[in-house]
């Protein structure tokens, strides 16, 4: 096997868009953060991304993105995945890469903490245990009272203390500032959503289009508007927008929260891919 390292997102998306377009709902994220940083090599920071393909007789049978300093995404063909996996930890090793930790389809994420525990002599501890939905027609669902409408920059202020709280419950906390500047982006690129009833009660954006698809991401309610359907309300209905413009939508649910689960079923997100995200941690006596 023959691994080679990128050094942009376009040579990166030449060599692996094809094995990734294969299950293109599945591999949203990957796909869509190389086509984010296709247009912009520093959208998602100033570290310089880490872009990976894995060939196997001349076809790509691996790949694999990270932006530093956050965890690596993953994804190989299950078929001799295992080679795949160890050549792609030797790899890493050989050139001093150090990743925080790994995201990407169970049963390969599961070959490379292995493996890489294996090479690094690393505890690896399950992050978020999540399932990857996809969406092509909304059902019929209750609306509540209420519209959704567009987020602009006079939202600034409400947006970013929702985005700091979304982090801190769905993935990882981030500062005030960084809440900030990534709302004013996305406010910018007209990506935020709210659900208003004569004030904002809940929100979602959109994110990392795709060739045929689109990621709904933000859901956030604040508890005191929780329990009233304005996130399926507002998720329902920016579906149905972006459906318009794509073939589909994708989401990300933490299997833990049986209640955004439910909602997301009910307006017709179907399951299609169980994905986990591990941390790795340096034992006592690594040297």
């Amino acid at each position: 096997m023959k691994i080679i390292r990128h050094q942009t997102a376009k040579e990166f998306l030449e060599t692996s868009q094809s094995l990734l377009e294969a299950k293109e709902a599945e591999n949203n994220l990957i796909l869509g953060l190389a086509t984010t940083l296709v247009r912009d090599i520093n959208y998602y920071g100033d570290n310089q991304p880490l872009f990976i393909s894995v060939l196997n007789m001349g076809k790509c049978v691996g790949a694999c993105l990270q932006t530093p300093p956050r965890n690596l995404i993953l994804y190989a063909e299950l078929e001799n995945s295992g080679s795949c996996i160890y050549q792609l930890c030797k790899y890493l090793v050989d050139n001093k890469i150090e990743i925080p930790g790994v995201i990407g389809p169970k049963d390969i994420v599961q070959k490379f903490t292995k493996t890489w525990a294996s090479f690094r002599k690393v505890s690896c501890r399950i992050q978020v245990d999540e399932m990857v939905y996809k969406l092509a027609m909304v059902n019929k669902v209750s609306i509540s009272q209420g519209k959704l409408r567009q987020a602009i920059e006079a939202d600034l202020e409400l947006i970013a203390e929702w985005v700091e709280k979304f982090y801190r419950e769905a993935v990882q906390p981030i500062s005030a500032k960084e809440a900030e500047e990534e709302s004013i982006k996305r406010i910018r690129e007209g990506a935020f959503y709210l659900w208003e009833v004569e004030e904002p009660k809940c929100m979602a954006a959109s994110t990392r289009p795709t060739t045929n698809g689109i990621t709904v991401s933000y859901v956030y309610t604040p508890f005191e508007n929780r329990k009233k359907g304005y996130a399926t309300s507002c998720v329902a209905k920016l579906s149905q927008l972006l459906l318009k413009e794509y073939e589909f939508c994708t989401l990300f649910t933490d299997l833990s929260n049986p209640t955004s689960n439910s909602i997301y079923q009910k307006i017709g997100y179907q399951a299609v891919n169980h994905v986990l995200q591990y941390e790795f941690i340096k034992n006592k006596n690594d040297s």
